[in-house]
């Protein structure tokens, strides 16, 4: 696999549109080496980022918009999922196209297109859906050890499912899926009980089957060296908000990007207000500033280059329509500074 992202550009997920052509028109007009399908919230509730892969659960119990978890029942969904899990019958965690209808569109489209270098998936990520999702009694699932071992291996599957897809459609691009987890941002707080031991084996049980590029997104700070432990190829971040606090760890990332790994910068805000304040070359200087700071301490730029892509900080869901067309050109413009500067 080629590890020169050379400050491509790439998406995080969400999109505030209710078209899914639209959605997939801006993602191929603006980050086209890497394009990802859209994750369509406003257009249906099971397009939300927990909805959408509850397909396959066993013992999940949805009703009023709401959904719970009973460990081991009823039975034979247990056991028909173990026996999907252990024999890769990847169909059977298949994202369909009625909670999904932006991923649909984009296969459907990207096959009419010149074949990008890359393409991008993303599933919301165990630690994320196993603290969201409540046992009936309102117990975090992920507490329960039945659960967080059916999670992650449902996460897992619908990671490979992805992969397996796109990769068969488009076979001579290159792959990248993202587990998102923004929940992680409160990592280490009196609101998250969960330890390092778990958050590492969950994610590392998550990402096994992957064969293309794995990666995950975190939109706030989280523990860095933790996050760079787990055997990722790439670690996106809110750099618009966080980036001092993540270059605090410098020692740390030198070892993540020698040892083959990337950086997915995410120096573009998703928020409506802060859009309206900045602008490319600033972005762009800002993070020049950062990895000026990382090259004091040791870090090759030639390297800092070949392993960093640019995105938003995150989704942009909550974003107008207008917001969002201009967070993703924003970023287009400054992959493009980056690239002319940097780039090898």
């Amino acid at each position: 696999m080629s590890k020169k992202f050379n400050f491509m550009a790439t998406g995080i997920g969400s999109l505030p549109f209710t078209d899914p052509g639209e959605a997939c028109k801006l993602i191929f007009q603006h980050v086209p080496e890497a394009p990802h399908w859209p994750q369509l919230p406003r257009l249906s509730p099971r397009e939300g980022m927990i909805d959408q892969f509850l397909e396959g659960v066993p013992g999940v119990v949805e009703a009023g918009g709401k959904a719970y978890l009973r460990a081991l029942e009823p039975y034979q969904e247990w056991e028909q999922f173990y026996e999907d899990y252990e024999g890769s019958n990847l169909e059977a965690c298949a994202i369909s196209r009625e909670r999904a209808q932006g991923l649909h569109a984009f296969l459907e489209e990207i096959v009419r297109r010149e074949p990008p270098p890359f393409i991008k998936g993303q599933v919301t990520g165990p630690i994320t859906l196993g603290l969201t999702l409540k046992e009936q009694g309102g117990t975090a699932a992920f507490f329960n050890p039945d659960l967080r071992d059916m999670l992650v291996k449902l996460v897992a599957m619908k990671a490979r499912w992805q992969e397996e897809t796109l990769k068969r459609l488009l076979p001579q691009a290159e792959t990248i899926i993202f587990l998102d987890e923004p929940i992680l941002s409160s990592y280490g707080s009196a609101f998250m009980n969960v330890s390092r031991e778990e958050v590492i084996s969950a994610l590392r049980e998550a990402i096994a089957p992957l064969q293309g590029f794995k990666g995950v997104h975190i939109c706030g700070n989280t523990d860095w060296p933790m996050i760079m432990e787990i055997g990722l190829d790439i670690i996106d971040f809110d750099a618009f908000y966080y980036l001092s606090s993540f270059l605090l760890y410098a020692e740390q990332l030198q070892a993540f990007l020698e040892g083959g790994g990337a950086i997915g910068w995410g120096i573009v805000p998703t928020d409506e207000e802060a859009l309206k304040n900045v602008e490319p070359s600033d972005l762009a200087s800002t993070l020049t500033e950062g990895m000026d700071q990382l090259v004091t301490e040791g870090i090759g730029q030639a390297l800092l280059s070949e392993r960093s892509l640019i995105t938003p900080s995150c989704g942009t869901g909550s974003l107008s329509e207008a917001g969002a067309r201009t967070a993703y050109q924003v970023t287009a413009e400054v992959a493009a500074i980056l690239r002319r500067d940097y780039a090898s």
